[in-house]
């Protein structure tokens, strides 16, 4: 019994095999044609190329990024290249604001049946001729040195660069800054390699990417007032007196000399040298013990009196 049911199933198969294939293959057929011709639509960058005349240039990338839909037929939609360009010339002698709108008319290798729709298709173009000049190097410092020490000096090697944007910006510029420099508990001089922040003129502004940037590290410098220096007059020739008869200063040193002074360690004097009597206003100078810089003198000039010779 089991058999017979066998022998039927069997027969009801390949009885008239050839027309249920040919029905299977015109089916498949159908249905591709029908997927085919559905619309559907999907999403795409368009990578937007910037070509200015020789001598110009515009301000920012010379390359731009802009979404857009595509709608077609799914047949149609599988030709479409997975890298979508368009390209945007600009003529020469135009300066200024330079609007332009982009179309499908742009873009290169698309189907002319599909639809294309360009999210804000508008470019607002800032065109100007090229300039090249010299400009500073100036460090970027993040960060403070370890408590008692100071960043006495920067050394930047080399200090300028040339820079080449439009004439717009490029004038502008009165700067280019180091990337970001961590100077962080620092106790001693090192010397570091700094990269160039982009100043905004495009990819190729800067002849210099990496300058070399050396930071002096010191103590920390205290200030102190000395009062009652006597005030000396010195390479007369005549009897002389000067007033005030004392002075003030204030110095500057790291805590270790600062620790050590005292007034007597200062010499408050003006000269006389080569005057004839009479009387004269001469700035009082300070004979300063070595590493230590005077900050001010009060009162920074004196009147020196000259007596003839009795």
């Amino acid at each position: 019994m089991i058999r017979a049911l066998f022998e039927k199933i069997l027969r009801l198969i390949f009885h008239n095999l050839g027309y249920k294939l040919l029905s299977i293959l015109l089916a498949v057929i159908v249905w591709a044609i029908i997927q085919g011709e559905q619309v559907q639509e999907v999403s795409a960058e368009i990578q937007v190329n910037i070509h200015v005349a020789p001598g110009y240039g515009v301000r920012g990338e010379l390359q731009r990024i802009k979404s857009a839909t595509i709608r077609g037929p799914q047949a149609w939609l599988l030709e479409v290249p997975k890298k979508l360009e368009a390209d945007v010339y600009l003529a020469a002698g135009r300066v200024g604001r330079y609007p332009i709108r982009l179309s499908k008319d742009s873009v290169k290798n698309l189907n002319e049946r599909l639809e294309l729709v360009i999210h804000e298709p508008y470019l607002d173009l800032f065109v100007d001729r090229l300039l090249e000049r010299q400009v500073p190097i100036k460090e970027s410092l993040h960060g403070t040195p370890a408590d008692g020490f100071v960043i006495e000096k920067v050394t930047i090697d080399p200090n300028v660069t040339l820079v080449k944007g439009i004439r717009t910006d490029a004038l502008k510029l009165r700067y280019v800054f180091t990337e970001p420099i961590d100077v962080s508990d620092l106790k001693e001089s090192r010397t570091v390699a700094a990269k160039l922040a982009s100043p905004g003129l495009g990819a190729d502004a800067l002849a210099v990417e990496k300058v070399q940037v050396q930071l002096t590290i010191g103590e920390s410098k205290i200030n102190k007032r000395f009062g009652m220096i006597p005030l000396e007059v010195v390479g007369e020739g005549h009897p002389a007196f000067v007033k005030p008869q004392f002075v003030s200063i204030l110095v500057q040193c790291v805590p270790g000399v600062l620790s050590t002074l005292k007034a007597s360690d200062f010499k408050a004097y003006v000269e006389a040298k080569g005057l004839s009597p009479g009387r004269y206003e001469r700035d009082i100078k300070i004979k300063l013990p070595p590493d230590v810089e005077l900050v001010e003198t009060f009162p920074e000039r004196g009147t020196l009196t000259i007596d003839k010779a009795r």
